[in-house]
Order: C-alpha cells, then structure tokens, then sequence
C-alpha cells in the first residue's frame, strides 16, 4: 500500500496542493544462495564443483590443506592463513512509504514540513514490523550478508530474552542479575568440569567435535552475564586457603615452550632442580617456602614441563577430508574435530598432572596461550586429586618477561585463565578453517589442469590474506594507470654572503608554460626593475618529540625500514630474543609504560655498555622524562631490554634487533631534541600574490634523543600529501637575512650555453628562472607502509600481520623487490581483480575489520562466541555460493592474465578518434584502453558500467559511443562519455565529486590536480558523472530538482518504466504506468529553461480530456502530470544496510553483485 501526500506547486500562480504516491518499500526476498546456505549440505546437489574434462573420473593428488594449530607455538594457517567472523546489524528496517512533499521549481529549504508527527509514527510502526520480521527470517544473499553486524544485543532486547528464557518477570533488576550470573557461574563450572574426558576413555588420544551450533545465546559460556568482575591479570584465589593444611602437595607448572619451563625451573627452584626427558624435559625441585595458593601445606613438590606450542590442531573428519566427492559448500555446515597435535604430548601431559593438587599454567600471555591453557584442561583436569571443582586449583601466571624476579613476581600474583579470550581463538580457528578451506579447495579445482603456467599449485584464500594482497595491487593499479604530467615552478635563488638559498615558490605549481612564462616576462620588462624584497624573518624554537615506547606492529615497521629484516624474520628474532631473557614480550599493542614499570632499573642494566654507557649514566643524572602519549593497553608493557648484552655477546640480526629495540626504549625516556628554526618571507611586487617566496632552515641546539637514536627516519609514513606540503625544514644553516632587504632580479640568458648572470657590486642579487619537472606516479608498497594500512583497517593482528605478508610471499602473490616493496605477480592481480568482479568484499577490509572486533567482543565477554560464528557462517556460505555462480568471471581474467594489457579485456565501446572499439578493462579502478592509440580512459568508481550501443556523444568534436553508469539501490542510470569524463571543460560546471574552490587563475591547474586524482582510482562518485551543464546532461534534462543543485532528467534505459531521476540526489520520480512512450523534446520552457518533453498514454488509459493518447508538457509547472507520479527519496542500501540492496540477480548497482561493496560513504 502506499499513502498520498500533498506536492506543492512549483511554479508562480499555482496555488493548489496535488496528491502523490510514495514508492512502496519492499522487502527483500530471501535469495537462493542464502537460503542454501541453511540446508542440509547434501553433496553436489544445489552448488555442482565444476569438473576438469582433462581429468574427468581421476582421483590424484588432490592438495590437502595444512592442518591448525601446528607449528611456533600458535595456529598455524592452513590454506586460508585467518580467521574470520560476521556482521549481525541491529539496523531497524524502515518503512519508506517516502511521505514528504516535493516541490519542482523551489529551493530545498523553502519546502514546509507538515505531518511530521503523523510520519514520524508511521515509521515506527513499520520499523516494529521490519524487526519482526527480520527476527523470523534474515535477508540473504552475498550483499544482503555483507552488512550484517554481529553486535551484542542490546540491554533492552538481552534482558527481554532473558525473562523470557529464566521467567523472571516481576523481579528486580538486581535479582534478576543474580540469578543469572549464579546460574551462568555454575554452568561454567559444570562445563569445564564436563570437558575433561573419562577416564574410561583412551588418554592418548581424546578427541572433540564441535557440532554445528543450536544454542541458545543464553548457554553461551562467553554470555556477557559470565564476564568475570575481577580481570584476568589480577591475583585471585578460588580455592579454599585451608586446602591441604598440614599435609604434602603436587604443583605441577606447564609452560608453553620448553625454554620457558626450564626459565621457570630456575627461577623459582634455583640450581637444585632434578631434570629428566628429552623432547619435553621435566624439572622437580622441592621449595620449603608455602605455595601461595595452599599456605599451610607441610611440603610442595613443584613439577615444571612444557608444551611445545598448540596441543591440538582444527580440522574436518575424515567423512570431509576428500577433494573429489566432498562439495565445497558443505564445508561450511561440516563438524570440527579437535585433534592432538602428537599423542605423546597429551600422553606426557596426563602422566606429570595425575594426582596433582594444584595446575599453574605458564602459556605466554596473549589470546593464543589462554586458548593452549584450555586444551591443556581438556586433557588432563580430570586427573587431578581431591573432589569438587578441580577449576578451583588451576592457576595462570601472568608474566612479560623470563627473568627470575619476573617469574616470582608472577608466582606470587597468580590468576586465573579467560576462558573469554580462549573462546575468541576457538571462534578464528573454525572460521579460518570452513572459509578458507572452501574458498581455496574450490578455486584450485575449478582452475588446476586449466591453466598449465599457473604460478601455485593451490590458489588459497584467506579472510586477512586477501585483503593484504588487495592492498599491493591496489598501489600496482594507481601505479598502472598514473600518467605523467609536465608542470612548471618559479624557481627564486639569493646570493647572500656567498651562500645561494633556493627559494620554494609559495604558489606551488602550474601546468600551464605560458602562464609561468607570463611571470618571467613581468618581471623582466618592469620598469624600474624588479627587486626581490624581504619581507619577514622569523626565528623561533621547536622541540622534536621523543618516541613512543616499542609495541609489536611499531617494531615490524622498524626493522623493515631501517635494518631491511622482513616482518616475519623480525618477530621470530624478537621472540628468540625473549626466549634468551634479551627482550622483554614481543608481542604487545601497548605503547606507554605502566605505572609500576621500573624504568630507572632498566636504564641501569645498560650503564656499563660502551656503546651508550656515558649516555644512560648522563640521563639518570639529569632525570628520566615518562614516555609521550601512547597508550597501555594492560596486556603486556612496551617491548623493552630485559637484561644487558655486551657488545660481541649476540651476533647478526639478533645484535642489530636488540641494538634498535635498546636505542628506542632509551630515546623514549630521554629528552626532546630542540631545534632553531628560520623562516624568510620574499616578495616580488610585479606579481602581486604570484610572487611570494619561502626559504626555510633549522639547526640543531640540543639533540636529546637524537643522540642515541640511530635510525630516525623509521616512523609511520606519510601518505596522501598534497603537493607542496610535504617539503620539511631542510637542516641548514641560513646566511643573515633581514627585514626590507632588497635584492636585484637577475635573468638566465636565452642564449645556449650561455649560462652567465650579471652579479651586483654589493655580492648580494637573485636569479629567477622556470624550472620544468614531471608528476612521478607512486611507488611500490613497502613493508612498513602495508603494514600500516593493514593496522588502520583492522587487518590482522598485532601477532599475526607478520604471518599474513609471509603468506602472500610464500605463495607467490607478490614478491620483494629492492627497497622492501612489495610487488604483486600476475596471479596475485588476476585473484584480486578476480574477487573485485565477482564480489568486491571478498578482497575489501571491510568485512574482514569489522569480523576482528566481533573477535575482540569475544575476548572480552561482550559478544558470544556461537552468534558471532553462526553470523560468519551463514555470510560467508552466501557469499561462497555467489562466488561459485559467477565463477567465469575469474575465468576470463585467467585466460587473459599473462597476456599483455592490450590483450585483457572485451569489446566495449567505439573511440571518438579512431572508431576502433576500446578494450574494457574492469580494474579498479576500472577503464577503458585504445590498442591503437595506447590511450587509457579511467572510468567512474561506485557503480556498474553498461555498455549502451548506437548512442554517440554530442559534444562538438567528441563522437565517443556512450556508456550507461548506474549507481544506487534500486538504481539510478545516467549516460556517460568516456572522453568527456576524463576531459571535462570548465563551462560545464562543478565537476562531480569535486570541490571546485579555487584561486582565481589557478583552474587550469586545480583540474590537472584532479585528472592525478581521478587517474589514481580514488573518486569515488555515487551521482551523475558530468556536470549538469554537460550537452549531454542539458539534452535530457526536464526540470530542476528542489531537493538539491542537481536536475531531474529522463532514465535513459527509455522505458518500459519510465523513470526521472536526480543528477545529485537519490531520488527517483517514477511516471504513472498509463505512459507509452516519453520523448524529450528540443524546445525549452522560456520561464524554467527546461526541455518540454511528449508524452504518449496507452490506449483507453489517457486521463486527458476525451482520451487523447499525445500530450506536450513542461513537467515542472504541470499540474495534472505532477499528480500521476510517485517519488522515492534515498538510497535503499544506505537506508536499510541489514538487507545491503535488492539481494537478487543481478541486483542495482553496487547493491547487487558486490563489484563495489565498499561500505557506506
């Protein structure tokens, strides 16, 4: 149904008010991909694995993916290499029955606002409506998926399914609380007790499955109702004080790593440890001091061993281990089992923890160890002595360090393990299994025996993976599409006192030679003649701030930048470093020191170095200064020297590492470096604004931190600077300069090899001449910067990112070339080009930031760990079956992928120029390319592009075959001319996505700035893509749009729905069905200056006196045809984001078939 509300008249004399129906809002249906996503997953029925013919009917050596959890202590990834999870939103869906009136010829601001209460209830109502239903059935398909947001539900909606789950009405806020948290705090118990196998059942080697999950949120064991009210790295006690009074105890300490167990040994038993085994050594000492935990227990008996990483590893059963009979799909909806890394280490462990009194567990101090922490349970809980809740007796020691005082200082100040952080991994391990597995064994089927040059045997995808690759062939893209550019500067040099000081031209830059030219020949003919004038000289004094403390991700980029040690390298020396008792933890997110940090004694173990020995004995005298900024994030304090290495003690990388990590924690408690700068400010008069001129320098007073820093220039980099921003105070000692000092123009003679400029009598002139440079396309990603941009979107982890450019190495998607860069290969472009043609999120951060802290929720009790699963699943499957429906579409890259650029692409359009067709490359950013003319015509980003044969360019001269650009859901479409698009002329208005404001004189080169812009891929344009003023435009243009500065014009797609749609807004003007055909005619309304159009109605549905089917009209002042219409205000994907489009076949613009899912702008 749809409601009728007034429009007002837009034209003088009009005084009555029309009625017009508002578009209905429909929901979205469920599509088929989505709704397959929930089956049964029966083999091959619904998603069919595309055969080989070459290998039809064979079984051989299909690639297994790596199993989790292997290897260094952490998961190690399997072809996928991440983790992953989903978005459930809590986005309430809106009626938009689009009441509102619309005015065709007043402004926005003059249109009155009535029935705004009435609406307002409406939309209230039909929101109730849109979460009811919402809550009975989800939108699918792969857009509709995608912006889901798996959030915590929330307070209002959490306490109603808890009422109606426990039946607490009636009850108090605080009642219900507490019987929640008692009733969720004896679950927990019951559950870790229940974890733990019989002992009826085989010890060495148990085994759990994870069925698909059917809980309610409510048992979720990481309910935010079991959020525990002390943190996890504080000291707390759950058993009884009076536990084992007056008789012996067994303390049994796992360790992660048998380093650290043997760090642990003597630590705390000193060198009367008794040792035996091999692979995974145990230390038994007896210490007669009372064991924290049981202070009246006559004698302890301390048994230290380790693990050796991951207990267990994720992985399908055997049922789904195979490549040929296993569909893909099925995957997804599969049973994880866990299984034991080695048998003999969940032996080993049963045999040193039966009849324990007491469990420390000692796994390093991040999400990976509290999830080591809990296999470790598993396994072996049950078997420890006494009665009731054995939890009760484990412990976990939280350390930064393996040095003896900080291992005491964690034996006595033991916690307890987060079962919430561990649930987080377990969440990552089974999302990076289902979907990367999936992804990678279908991919690899579909293209292996294909293609016999393929650059991998498996073409592995991975939710962290692949946006860091995305991230490489994004630069190699700006990079590919860059054209250089000529432009021209004044260039101002002064002789003073036998120094000649370059002058930067303040304005910049020009691309006009003549309008340079100009300046010169003013200068040149002025009479009297020109002098450059000083018009201030400033001197004042500016601090360099000292560093932030070293945390993980900061240390990476470093080493990358100054020391050239990739990230991976550098995280596995820093952690041998630790392992040594060199460094402290090298994994952490914080960069400020905690309160209860001795940095003084820190500083002290380094006093009898020769290196910077004198410099440290100098600090400590003067006085430490606390770090700037940064922030402590509670996990671990900033890396830092654990102990002191002589010069000669550790060798190669692991000496140059320690050295930085050293020079850094120094310089971040050291002074700031103060420095004199001086700017000199000159004048041209002749040029008025054109001739200002800057000469600046800087020279050291004190050095501070710069004295024991080393490499200074491994900071974050700077990206996206205008230019002329990025010129920094050059370290320079500048002659005296003074104010009203004047200095006599000088000119390079024309004449070759003349070169000669007259010199004034005083020693004191100025030469000004054009200089002539290029625009220089960017370079290839570095480490440093890629891991940059992978932190600020949320790509990985502070531990994992190392792992994750490993990857894209090792499979060959990018390789290193000199400088540390990052260059992607030709499989590497064709799977990221592939996954941007087929659904743009699949390659996109967005998904992927958006999953880690839904992670991050878990960890902390905010978010449970089933929902965040069951959403990432249900997105990720619908997205898989899209994937497998429009897998061709990668096809045609591969079939194209070693070919030359010229040899890429289809038939598309014919060039204005030559009438030869132009190649459709489809990017990103995507773009047209002339063979003949080797011309690269970059096109819009935002939308879908379609072809729209037959149609040419009327701009006089231009003659390109014209494209149609549809942007929105449900879309609006607009002509697009491929040569006008990327050569737009000033008198055709605003350039669309631009802001325009510029210095008078200086369009020439504003526009060239934003043909760099555009050419680099980075306007993103989301309304027509020429100016309203374009001929283009003006031709199908029929009235002016109140609701912006834009015009309505007529769709092109020309029926059968006729359509107006706004160049600027998203608002659509639907035409009464009764319509034939519309014709825009040439002639124009003398008051509006629209084009009148003909209408011609259906036959026997003319609403015209006596059924006259022709009809000419300016629509603008027409009353009668204003009152047929419907309008449809908004983007329905930016107003509804939970259904993310119309989710069905090919879908409206970006709404549908993911090309340009990048989230809202």
């Amino acid at each position: 149904m749809t409601d009728n509300t007034a429009i007002d008249k837009l034209t003088a004399g009009l005084k009555d008010k029309l009625k017009v129906d508002a578009a209905p809002f429909v929901p979205a249906s469920v599509s088929a991909a989505a709704a397959n996503a929930n089956g049964d997953g029966k083999k091959f029925k619904n998603n069919k694995a595309p055969k080989n013919k070459n290998n039809r009917g064979k079984n051989n050596n299909k690639p297994k993916e790596a199993k989790h959890g292997q290897g260094n202590g952490k998961v190690s990834e399997n072809t996928s290499s991440d983790a992953t999870g989903g978005k459930e939103s809590n986005v309430k869906n809106k009626g938009n029955n689009n009441k509102g009136k619309k005015d065709f010829g007043k402004s926005k601001s003059s249109q009155p606002r009535k029935n705004e209460k009435h609406n307002t209830t409406v939309e209230s109502n039909q929101s109730k409506e849109g979460e009811n239903k919402n809550n009975r059935k989800d939108d699918n398909g792969p857009r509709n998926k995608e912006k889901k947001d798996i959030k915590p539900h929330d307070k209002k909606q959490q306490q109603q399914g808890k009422d109606k789950g426990t039946n607490n009405k009636g009850k108090s806020k605080a009642q219900k609380k507490k019987q929640n948290n008692s009733r969720a705090d004896s679950q927990d118990e019951k559950r870790v007790d229940d974890a733990a196998p019989k002992q009826s059942q085989k010890q060495d080697k148990p085994k759990k499955v994870t069925k698909p999950n059917n809980k309610s949120a409510a048992s979720s064991p990481s309910s935010a109702n079991n959020k525990q009210t002390i943190p996890p790295n504080q000291p707390q006690t759950t058993n009884d004080l009076n536990y084992a009074a007056g008789r012996p105890i067994k303390v049994v300490h796992i360790a992660e790593k048998p380093s650290i167990g043997q760090a642990i040994a003597v630590g705390l038993g000193g060198g009367g440890n008794k040792s035996y085994g091999k692979s995974l050594p145990v230390h038994e000492f007896v210490d007669n001091s009372p064991f924290p935990k049981a202070p009246k227990a006559s004698k302890v008996t301390h048994i230290v061993s380790s693990v050796a990483g991951h207990v267990f590893n994720v992985d399908f059963p055997s049922e789904f281990q195979s490549w040929d009979t296993v569909d893909p799909a099925e995957l997804f909806h599969a049973p994880v089992v866990k299984k034991p890394c080695k048998g003999s280490v969940v032996k080993h462990l049963q045999e040193i923890t039966k009849g324990a009194d007491f469990m420390v567990l000692w796994m390093d101090c991040d999400r990976e160890g509290e999830n080591i922490n809990f296999e470790v349970l598993e396994c072996c809980m049950h078997l420890m002595a006494g009665s009731g809740s054995k939890f009760d007796r484990v412990y976990r020691a939280h350390f930064s360090a393996i040095n003896p005082s900080d291992i005491k200082k964690a034996y006595n100040a033991l916690g307890k393990p987060d079962k919430c952080q561990s649930l987080s991994v377990d969440a990552r391990q089974e999302l990076d299994l289902k979907v990367g597995v999936a992804f990678s064994r279908f991919q690899t089927r579909y293209f292996q025996g294909r293609y016999g040059d393929l650059d991998s045997a498996v073409l592995s995808y991975g939710p962290c993976q692949t946006p860091t690759l995305g991230f490489c062939v994004q630069r190699h893209l700006e990079m590919e599409t860059f054209k250089p550019e000529p432009y021209w500067l004044l260039d101002l040099g002064i002789m003073n006192s036998g120094t000649m000081c370059r002058a930067v031209w303040d304005s910049g830059r020009s691309f006009n030679r003549n309008k340079v030219d100009s300046y010169i020949t003013t200068c040149r003919d002025a009479n009297p003649a020109s002098v450059a004038k000083v018009m201030s000289v400033i001197a004042k004094d500016k601090n360099q701030g000292r560093p932030v403390p070293l945390n993980t991700v900061a240390l990476l980029k470093a080493c990358s930048k100054a020391l050239g040690i990739g990230p991976h390298s550098a995280l596995q020396i820093a952690e041998r470093l630790y392992l040594s008792g060199y460094l402290s933890y090298p994994r952490t997110e914080s960069t400020r020191y905690p309160k209860s940090f001795d940095i003084a004694g820190t500083l002290q173990d380094q006093l009898h170095d020769n290196r910077w020995g004198s410099y440290v004995r100098d600090l400590l005298r003067d006085g430490v200064n606390v770090a700037k900024g940064g922030v402590d994030m509670g996990d671990h304090p900033p890396i830092t020297p654990c102990r002191h290495a002589r010069a000669g003690e550790l060798s190669g990388d692991m000496a140059r590492v320690y050295d930085l990590v050293t020079r850094h924690f120094i310089a971040s408690v050291s002074h700031d470096a103060k420095w004199r700068s001086t700017t000199v400010k000159i004048s041209i008069e002749e040029l008025g604004e054109k001739g200002n001129f800057t000469i600046r320098g800087k020279t050291l007073i004190s050095p501070g931190f710069l004295a024991i820093m080393l490499h200074k220039q491994y900071g974050d980099e700077r990206e996206d600077v205008p230019f002329g921003e990025d010129e920094e105070e050059e370290e320079k000692d500048l002659p005296e300069f003074k104010e009203g000092d004047m200095y006599g123009l000088t000119f390079s003679s024309k004449k070759a090899g003349n070169n000669k400029v007259s010199v004034a009598p005083t020693g004191k002139f100025c030469t000004l001449d054009i200089k002539e440079k290029m625009t220089t396309p960017p370079t290839y990603l570095t480490e440093s910067e890629l891991i940059s941009r992978m932190e600020k979107h949320g790509i990985g982890t502070d531990a994992s990112i190392s792992t994750h450019i490993e990857n894209i190495i090792k499979r060959y998607y990018v390789e290193l070339v000199p400088g540390r860069k990052l260059k992607p290969t030709k499989l590497g472009l064709v799977l990221a080009q592939g996954y941007h043609l087929i659904d743009s999120s699949l390659v996109l951060p967005t998904i992927r930031s958006d999953i880690e802290g839904q992670c991050n929720n878990i960890a902390k009790g905010l978010a449970e760990r089933d929902v965040v699963v069951r959403k990432a699943i249900e997105l990720f499957s619908a997205k898989f079956n899209y994937f497998v429906d429009n897998i061709n579409k990668m096809d045609v890259l591969f079939g194209s992928s070693f070919a030359k650029l010229q040899d890429v692409g289809k038939p598309f359009t014919r060039c204005g120029l030559t009438r030869r067709y132009l190649q459709f490359i489809t990017g990103p950013p995507p773009r047209l390319y002339n063979k003949t003319t080797e011309t690269v015509y970059v096109l819009p980003i935002g939308g879908e592009i379609k072809q729209w044969t037959g149609r040419n360019c009327p701009v006089e001269g231009c003659n390109f075959e014209l494209c149609l650009y549809s942007v929105g859901a449900p879309p609006r479409t607009f002509p697009l001319c491929p040569n006008c698009f990327n050569n737009p002329k000033p008198e055709w208005g605003q350039i669309p996505g631009e802001d325009t404001t510029t210095a008078p004189g200086d369009e020439e080169d504003e526009n060239k700035e934003r043909n760099i812009r555009r050419m680099a891929g980075k306007n993103m344009i989301r309304e027509c893509p020429h100016p309203d003023k374009m001929p283009l435009i003006e031709e199908m243009t029929v009235s002016p749009d109140p609701e912006s500065n834009g015009v309505l014009i007529l769709d092109p797609h020309l029926g059968p729905k006729w359509r107006l749609v706004s160049t600027r807004e998203p608002t659509i003007v639907n035409m009464p069905k009764s319509i034939e055909k519309i014709t825009v005619l040439n002639s124009k309304d003398e008051v509006l200056g629209c084009r009148m159009i003909s209408i011609e109605f259906k036959e026997g549905e003319s609403p015209l006196e006596g059924g006259r089917k022709k009809y000419t009209s300016c629509f603008a002042s027409d009353e009668m045809l204003q009152s047929l219409v419907r309008i449809h205000h908004g983007d329905e994907r930016m107003k509804a984001s939970s259904r993310g489009g119309r989710g069905r076949g090919r879908g409206g613009g970006r709404g549908g078939r993911g090309r340009g899912g990048r989230g809202r702008r």
